[in-house]
Formats: structure tokens, C-alpha cells, sequence
């Protein structure tokens, strides 16, 4: 477990850096603007339309040996997309490319994770989860407050060949982490079959695919927010970093928290939300109210994922969480390209996307914990 998170750390690090120019560089040079930037954002989902029959008949064994395959993709394309860096057309049709790979990742780091927590108890692997995600979350703030630094001493292409090269260096570093848990899960199928009934899985079905709708709107109104206020990529930084300082406070947080409190967690994380919407309603000035509002919106989120995703390793074999959030990020995209197209005609108020659909995830987490509680006979699970 300890390869994985530095690892995975490494990862959210290079691709927090790489995320922020991307945007940036696509929502503030000519020919971009909103319209560039949200089809950018709409078809770096189209991606995850691919990944579930990628994950369910990849010939590649193990969650860190399909991640390596997959950081290697990117390392590949974001050498592509420095060459052709001062050509948006051409950026944001490889951000397309970019995002099959990621997508793919998003599916590969949770069958890694739950190789690594094969044969944990529910105690144990929820302090992993947070760990872990208290680590990615770091690493995912300070890259983006990064990236503006980089680009005052090199070149923007330049520093996206760097973070090529350094994801190309995960990518070897991770095939010397192989584990799989591939035996041990046909061994408890035979002996036990599936632990949770089909209805909970479509469930967490649509909880995970709330997860990168949220962060997908937040990406997209970012900076679209900070230059209708005339501010620069560092302010962006900044700003993504509270978001990053909230998941990792609420990663922290659970990290001690006990089973019997998790209920509360979703009562304070709807209470969070709604006070940082009204908070900047209330001062819509891109300043203090809203460093504080997004960082209520990454304690609410982070700690929603953390459990989300401890629960799910309980609930699921490996595969079947893979194939879960797999489907579940495919399923988003409709809802994504809704948000966006809304959006459209409301631009002036599209920060408000992040903050509606982290209350919905709220709701559908309600609505696992209820099944849960109401459904404790495991059957079969489909994926």
C-alpha cells in the first residue's frame, strides 16, 4: 500500500500541473473562451465511453501493470501536445486522446487499490482510503499552484515535456509494485459468490458518476471565473489548492472517524455545501468568500469519495469495482454534456454546477445506506 499512494501521488501531482495549463491555455488564447474550453470538457469525456470494455477484456494482469500501460499512454500524448502546443484546435482535439488514458487510470488505481486491500477488515481499509486519499489530494492541490510557477521560468510546452517524461517515470516505477488479488477473488466467488445485491451496485453506479461531473464543472469554471474577474492562472492555482487543503482536511478527518459516526458525515457535508452556496450568492466578489466556499466544497466532496470509496471495496470484488466506476464514468458524460450545455446560457452562474451535483451526491449516498441497511443478504452482483 505504501508503493501505491506514493505513487498515485505522484500521479495527481503531474496531473494537477498539466490539468491547469491545459485549461488555461485553451480558455485564454485566441480562439478559445468558454465555447473552447466546454467542448474541450465535453469531449474529454466522450473517452469514458471506452474504458469499461478496456478494463473488462484488457489482457494485462493487475491494477499497477494496467496502470503503468496507461501512464505510459499519457506520457506519450502530452509529448504530442507540446509539439503542437500553439495550435487550440489541435490541443483540445489530443486533450480528447489524453482523456481516454486517464479515464483508463481512473479504473486501474481502484483495482490497484483494492488489490492492495485484498483481505483488509472494513476498520482497516477505510484508514487506508483516507490515507490514500488524503495523499492524492495534497499532491492534486499543489500541482496546479505549481503549474503557474513552472511556466515563469520555462516555457509552457517545455513544462508539459517535463511532466511527459516524469509520468513516463511512474510508469516504470509502478511495474515493480504487480499485485494482483485476481486468485484470491475466483477463491471467494467459488466459496462465497458475489457480497452485494445488483440494486446496490446501480447505485453506487450513480454515485461514482457524479464524481467527475463534479470535478469536471469546477475545472471548467475556475478559470472561466477568474478571468471575467480579471485575475491570472495563479489566482487559479490558488484557488484549486483550497478545493485540494478541504479534500485533504476531510481525508484526515475520517482517517479517525469511527463507523457508527459515517451517517453524519453526509448531514455535514450537505450542510457545508449549502453554506458555501449561499456564502458567495451572497458576496459574488472572486476573492476571500470564495477561497472559503471551495474549501466547504472539498471537505463535503473529499469526504463523500473517501467513504464512497472504502465502502465500494468492501461491498465489490476488484473487477467489479473497476467495471463500476468504469461504466460510472461513461454514464457521466450525459450528464456532463447537459450541465454544459445549460451553462451556456447561464455562464455567469455555472460555478454553481460543482456545488449542485456534490448534493446529489449526497442524495445517492443516502439512497446506498438505505438499501444497505434494508438489504444485507449478499447476491449476485452483475458487471
Amino acid at each position: 500500500m505504501k508503493r501505491y499512494t506514493l505513487y498515485s501521488g505522484l500521479y495527481r501531482f503531474f496531473n494537477g500541473v498539466v490539468l491547469l495549463l491545459l485549461n488555461w491555455h485553451i480558455a485564454s488564447s485566441q480562439g478559445g473562451g468558454y465555447d473552447a474550453l466546454a467542448i474541450s470538457t465535453a469531449l474529454s469525456f466522450v473517452p469514458a465511453v471506452f474504458v469499461p470494455p478496456l478494463i473488462r477484456f484488457s489482457p494485462i494482469v493487475g491494477g499497477a501493470r494496467m496502470t503503468a500501460a496507461g501512464l505510459a499512454g499519457v506520457s506519450l500524448t502530452l509529448l504530442l501536445i507540446a509539439a503542437g502546443y500553439d495550435h487550440v484546435t489541435l490541443v483540445v482535439a489530443l486533450n480528447f486522446v489524453l482523456w481516454i488514458f486517464f479515464f483508463f487510470l481512473e479504473s486501474t488505481w481502484e483495482v490497484w487499490f483494492n488489490d492492495e486491500a485484498s483481505g483488509l477488515d472494513d476498520d482497516v481499509l477505510r484508514k487506508h482510503s483516507s490515507l490514500t486519499m488524503t495523499v492524492n489530494q495534497v499532491a492534486l492541490m499543489v500541482g496546479p499552484l505549481f503549474a503557474p510557477l513552472f511556466t515563469r521560468v520555462i516555457r509552457a510546452e517545455w513544462v508539459v515535456v517535463v511532466c511527459a517524461v516524469l509520468f513516463a517515470a511512474v510508469a516504470v516505477l509502478s511495474l515493480g509494485a504487480h499485485r494482483t488479488a485476481a486468485a484470491t477473488e475466483q477463491e471467494q466467488q467459488k466459496e462465497v459468490g458475489p457480497k452485494r445485491p445488483g440494486s446496490l451496485s446501480l447505485l453506487y453506479l450513480l454515485a461514482f458518476m457524479l464524481v467527475w461531473p463534479i470535478l469536471g464543472t469546477f475545472n471548467l469554471m475556475l478559470p472561466l471565473q477568474a478571468l471575467a474577474n480579471g485575475k491570472s492562472m495563479l489566482t487559479v492555482g490558488i484557488m484549486d489548492m483550497f478545493l485540494g487543503i478541504g479534500m485533504a482536511v476531510a481525508g484526515t478527518f475520517l482517517h479517525r472517524l469511527t463507523k457508527s459516526l459515517g451517517s453524519w458525515v453526509l448531514v455535514g457535508a450537505a450542510v457545508a455545501v449549502a453554506a458555501a452556496m449561499a456564502l458567495w450568492l451572497a458576496v459574488p466578489a472572486f476573492g476571500a468568500p470564495q477561497m472559503v466556499a471551495i474549501f466547504a466544497l472539498g471537505c463535503a466532496f473529499g469526504s463523500l469519495r473517501v467513504l464512497l470509496r472504502a465502502e465500494a471495496a468492501s461491498a465489490f470484488s476488484p473487477r467489479q469495482v473497476g467495471a463500476i466506476v468504469a461504466n460510472a464514468n461513461a454514464s457521466s458524460l450525459v450528464l456532463l454534456a447537459a450541465v454544459l450545455a445549460g451553462g451556456r446560457y447561464f455562464s455567469s452562474h455555472i460555478w454553481l454546477a460543482p456545488f449542485a451535483l456534490t448534493l446529489l451526491l449526497v442524495l445517492a449516498f443516502h439512497g446506498i445506506r438505505k438499501v444497505q441497511s434494508s438489504r444485507p443478504i449478499p447476491i449476485e452482483v452483475s458487471t
